[in-house]
């Protein structure tokens, strides 16, 4: 290697680096915006779901070609002009042990082939964490729905 292609090595190795690194913070945001949607306790789960699928895309490399499916219970939450297709990437939501419902993330359009068909390999650990969230969110409510039955059962009997 000559001296002067050496530096231009440096330069694409500093470029990818710096890439990536703005990919992780994007990932990042958008799990601190999922956080911060899932921290309200009174609000409805539709609402929620509506907002989780519209926060969704900022997380992805291709955000402007990123479409959102959310289904629990049967009910689908979509981002808007939803249009399924084969680019993408799913994780079950999962609740006491039963799957409750589906995280899907699709691609508009044939993207260059990643970790995972177009999906880097921490875009597909943030739709996976994603899932396990809102299970979690959803468990967290049926457990206070049960201790507010509880207590007025309780109160019923005093």
């Amino acid at each position: 290697m000559t001296d002067e292609q050496k530096p231009l090595g440096d330069f694409w190795a500093l470029d990818r680096l710096v890439e990536s690194l703005q990919e992780r913070a994007k990932e990042l945001n958008c799990l601190y915006q999922i956080e911060d949607i899932l921290r309200r306790p009174d609000e409805p789960l539709s609402e929620i779901c509506t907002r989780i699928v519209n926060a969704i895309p900022s997380g992805l490399q291709y955000s402007d070609l990123c479409q959102v499916k959310l289904v629990l219970d049967g009910i689908p939450f979509m981002t808007s002009g939803f249009v399924e297709t084969e680019w993408v990437q799913s994780a079950d939501i999962i609740a006491q042990d039963r799957t409750i419902g589906r995280l899907s993330v699709y691609y508009t359009r044939e993207m260059p082939t990643l970790d995972s068909g177009p999906f880097l390999r921490d875009e597909v650990k943030l739709i996976q964490t994603i899932a396990e969230r809102v299970g979690l969110r959803i468990m967290h409510q049926q457990m206070r729905q049960l201790v507010k039955e509880w207590e007025s059962a309780r109160d019923d009997r005093t």
